[in-house]
């Protein structure tokens, strides 16, 4: 059997896992009239509460909760006397919620006036307070870690740099340490962000588990809902191999490192290390202490690893792995022995504030039994407050309390919202939920009063929600007019330049014309009859064959700023080479090495070479060359500039060719080469042009003999070639070529004109702008602290996130919001709808209809109107906000707004404002309610009827300072554990 099967079958440990049902009964938390009972215990001192409770109760309520009818299952009839009522606290507890929220006795039926009501509260309370609970405290009982504790877990236990695995529930990530601050107060600017939508990478290789489930009306740390299957308890099995054989799992990641996983030291006694190393991790690991039987069968499971000839370091992995597997890491038990209390108060006070296991300190504290001080415990609990791991409480109760998980799923209709998913990987949201969070962070480190969750004085803006809140969220409109009147001074000014361009185009056309045919454009009178005649003679004698090149002659390296400085720029005589002028310190040097046909390297950036040399010929020729250069070249034949490429490449043979047509005798060519960066070459080659096959066919036929055609042919050739023309044809390629660049020039300032645009090209660079500051704002780090001016945003309720996650993709869905109200705020958690009632049809009914009038049907149903009466008001207050959190004074059908209503009908409200008010008188409510939820995630269940005593004494003990956020939870983390 291996050592994981030892541990799950291990009669001693496995007393320690058993799980003990309990029967929890389902309760509301909103008894705020209780805090009366306690703090007023003398007020009916003398009176029987059981008493005056029944009395009430038969009076005003048994007509419809008892006899024939129990509405509710609320059967009151059957508490009879003092033993029946003691023994059904939650009854108790259902009774006084709905008293004490006023929602019974229902409408239509005389309400309770206040002093009956008070008098039946405080006798209720009096009743639950004489009543001898049990301690409900699980014994024998296990809660397995979630994702985000076994995480939290393994990075303390091994002083781990990074996360084990991604970690897409933790919704906001904080780049500045404001949370331990000694000033007690939150920074004007802070810089954090979202990565729940781009969660950061865990350890390489590791297997990770799902995400555990959130329980309903409660948190993802409960009991009841961290069950064990054999598919998930394989999975954790996996994960903890996967988790040390994981390339990250190393020396520069693990701070523990050579305390646990170092090989041994020379002189030191294998059994004793490894047992010396295993007790202390063990300790860490198990978070209690450890018998000496566990201790032995891990050491000699090393040892069995050891034996075999595995490395320390390898066998520790093994170990680790296996302590890892054991329930006794995965989950936190409580195993009813008294000597080990201490541990399981230590542990749940880390995995309440810290979301890990306790820390040598906390460890400390319960092995000297310590914690049982309440002085200790509460300096021990300030200490922890205080240290940087409490960001992970900060992680996951707001988070979970607030329900803003679900915000990351909203995705609004593009139709009715196109910039609220502008940005793909960026979308609103990621700003959104961070506006509450930083809220719930600013209330914590300033230690604010509850009520500020409601109607706060400053709130958290990054310039998307600023925009969001107060733009219009609309491109600045276009000038028709002004556009109009720019194009046409853009079309006039490109005109001009045009007709300049076409001048020069004309030109040079009459140019090239010419050069083709001097004797035609009359520019030189020459008879070339006789020229051709020699020429014809020569084709049929024995004459060299071959042109003679000249070696290279070659000068450089010319710097310059940049590429296009080097290719422009004449740093010799282009025109008229002289190899015997020198250049500052460089000269001409003659280069025999430089053989055609070859790749050819150069040296510097930024910078130019020249290659100059002769070509000789006995006769007229053509030749071709073949270029390559990198980067840009430029090429002239006889003094004339006949060829250029300005542009990055590298160098490759043939990459340009150009025809020369050599005249008898010494011909020249220069070849620059520019570079940008890095070193450069070039290649060159040059080949005879054999005679055309007509030519060549008419040169056979007698002079006298030829027929028109081999006429024409042999003086069109000889045209392209003379030697007569020659000058002239140089004068003119060098007129050419100013033309041209006088052209260019032209051609550039018409290129570098603005273009007219029109309207629509406006109007759409002029959204496109918007989208683009729109997407930057989405990607902003930084929040600045705002004073709330505009009553009508701040605060948990009317912000863009709440109002967003409680909206459909097309309309606001006020039931929604009316339900996250009475769970986040009330902690009062609707029953579900009736099977038999369908949902709204948004598509029945006229098309002018508010929401408000087709949920009136729903309204009517005897059925629904119970929800509805406490759920609609709380709903349509809120219907000034779209369906992103946006404010709106009518309906897309044009139809004005309603958001009238009563809270608890009592009080009444026309706006949000008034709203925001009848919510803030009620903030004892909301303050016994929010503990509720506190201290239901610091237990990890469900709530008894003896919390709401115990929820009492946080109330009672915090009221006097306003119920300020740290104090509560110090004050809930405290009774916790009691």
């Amino acid at each position: 059997m291996g050592l994981n099967q030892t541990h799950l079958t291990n009669k001693g440990a496995s007393a320690s896992f058993k799980k003990e049902s309990i029967v929890v009964l389902c309760t509301r938390t909103y008894l705020a009239v209780i805090i009366a009972v306690v703090m007023n215990i003398t007020a009916v001192a003398n009176a029987n509460p059981v008493k005056d409770a029944l009395s009430i109760l038969a009076q005003n309520c048994v007509d419809c909760h008892g006899g024939l009818e129990v509405n509710a299952d609320v059967n009151l009839k059957s508490l009879r006397n003092a033993r029946h009522l003691r023994n059904d606290p939650g009854m108790i507890v259902r009774v006084m919620n709905a008293v004490s929220d006023k929602t019974m006795p229902p409408e239509g039926v005389a309400v309770l006036d206040e002093d009956t009501r008070s008098q039946l509260l405080q006798s209720l309370g009096e009743v639950l307070r004489q009543i001898e609970f049990e301690n409900v405290v699980m014994a024998d009982g296990v809660a397995r870690l979630n994702r985000f504790q076994y995480n939290n877990t393994i990075k303390d236990l091994f002083d781990l740099k990074n996360d084990v695995f991604t970690l897409p529930e933790k919704l906001m990530t904080r780049h500045d340490p404001y949370l331990t601050s000694d000033v007690g107060m939150m920074p004007e600017r802070v810089r954090v962000e979202s990565l729940t939508l781009r969660p950061l990478d865990g350890m390489r290789g590791v297997k990770s588990f799902p995400k555990d489930s959130r329980a309903s009306h409660g948190f993802d740390n409960q009991v009841d809902i961290l069950t064990m299957s054999p598919l998930l308890l394989d999975a954790f099995f996996r994960l903890s191999v996967s988790i040390v054989e994981s390339p990250d799992f190393n020396q520069q990641n693990i701070g523990i490192w050579d305390q646990l996983f170092t090989e041994q030291q020379k002189g030191e006694i294998l059994e004793e290390d490894i047992r010396k190393r295993l007790e202390v991790f063990l300790y860490r690991a198990f978070r209690r202490p450890i018998d000496q039987p566990t201790l032995e069968r891990y050491t000699n499971y090393a040892l069995s690893h050891t034996s075999r000839g595995l490395g320390l370091t390898a066998t520790m992995k093994k170990v680790v792995a296996a302590v890892l597997s054991s329930p006794r890491f995965f989950y936190r038990s409580r195993s009813g022995i008294s000597g080990e209390r201490q541990f399981e108060v230590a542990a749940s006070l880390s995995y309440t504030l810290w979301g890990s296991c306790p820390d040598a300190q906390l460890l400390e504290l319960a092995s000297a039994g310590r914690l049982g001080d309440p002085d200790v415990l509460r300096s021990t609990i300030a200490r922890m407050l205080k240290d940087p791991k409490i960001e992970r409480f900060m992680d996951s109760f707001p988070v979970q309390w607030m329900q803003l998980e679900t915000l990351m799923a909203v995705t609004p209709d593009p139709s009715i919202n196109r910039y609220f998913s502008l940005d793909g990987q960026y979308p609103a949201t990621v700003q959104m939920v961070l506006e509450p969070l930083l809220l719930f962070d600013g209330l914590f480190v300033e230690n604010r009063p509850l009520g500020e969750f409601i109607a706060p004085t400053f709130s958290y803006h990054s310039p998307f929600l600023t925009s969001w809140y107060t733009d219009k969220l609309e491109p600045p409109p276009v000038d028709e007019v002004a556009i109009n009147q720019e194009n046409d001074k853009r079309n006039k000014a490109i005109a001009a330049e045009q007709v300049i361009v076409d001048g020069f185009n004309k030109q040079l056309q009459e140019v090239e014309k010419t050069i083709r045919d001097p004797v035609a454009g009359g520019l030189v009178k020459v008879n070339l009859e006789d020229g051709q005649r020699k020429w014809e003679e020569t084709q049929n004698q024995p004459v060299k064959t071959d042109f003679e090149l000249s070696p290279w002659s070659k000068i450089g390296p010319f710097r310059a700023a940049g590429l296009d400085a080097a290719h422009n720029t004449a740093f010799v005589d282009e025109a008229a080479v002289d190899l015997e002028k020198q250049y500052g310190e460089l000269r001409w040097e003659l280069s025999n090495e430089l053989v055609d046909g070859k790749i050819h390297q150069l040296r510097e950036g930024n910078s130019a070479h020249y290659l100059f040399r002769t070509v000789k010929t006995d006769v007229a020729r053509s030749i071709e060359v073949s270029l390559g250069s990198d980067d840009s070249f430029k090429l002239w034949h006889n003094g004339v500039l006949i060829g250029e490429r300005n542009m990055v490449r590298g160098v490759a043979a043939d990459q340009d060719k150009f025809r020369l047509q050599l005249s008898p005798g010494e011909n020249t060519i220069l070849f620059k080469i520019s570079n940008e960066v890095g070193g450069y070459a070039f290649y060159f080659k040059a080949t005879e042009v054999e005679l055309p096959e007509a030519v060549v066919a008419a040169l056979l036929v007698e002079r006298d003999a030829r027929n028109e055609e081999q006429l024409k042919v042999l003086s069109q050739y000889y045209l392209a070639i003379a030697a007569e023309l020659r000058e002239i044809r140089r004068e003119l390629n060098l007129r050419k070529n100013e033309l041209t660049r006088q052209r260019q020039e032209t051609q550039d300032r018409l290129n570098l004109l603005p273009k007219p645009k029109s309207v629509a090209v406006h109007r759409q660079e002029i959204q496109n702008g918007f989208d683009n500051r729109l997407r930057n704002q989405l990607r902003s780090q930084e929040f600045k602290r705002v004073a709330i001016e505009d009553q009508r945003y701040g605060g948990i309720i009317t912000n863009a996130a709440m109002l967003s996650m409680t909206s459909g993709p097309k309309r606001t869905h006020p039931v929604a919001r009316g339900v996250w109200i009475t769970e986040v705020i009330f902690n009062d958690p609707p029953s579900p709808p009736p099977n038999d009632i369908p949902p709204l049809n948004e598509e029945d009914g006229p098309k002018d209809l508010t929401i408000r009038e087709k949920f009136a049907a729903h309204r009517e149903n005897p059925s629904c109107a119970g929800c509805h009466s406490k759920l609609d008001p709380l709903g349509f207050a809120l219907e000034n906000y779209d369906i992103t959190g946006r404010w709106r004074e009518r309906y897309p059908n044009g139809r004005e707004v309603d958001v009238t209503g009563t809270l608890m009908r009592t009080h009444e409200f026309d706006n949000i404002l008034e709203f925001k008010r009848s919510l803030t008188t009620e903030s004892e409510r909301f303050s016994r309610a929010f503990v509720s939820h506190l201290f239901r995630f610091a237990v990890a269940r469900e709530l008894t009827p003896q919390d709401e005593i115990i929820i009492d004494k946080v109330i009672a003990r915090t009221r006097n300072d306003g119920h300020r956020l740290k104090a509560i939870i110090e004050e809930v983390a405290f009774l916790s554990v009691q």
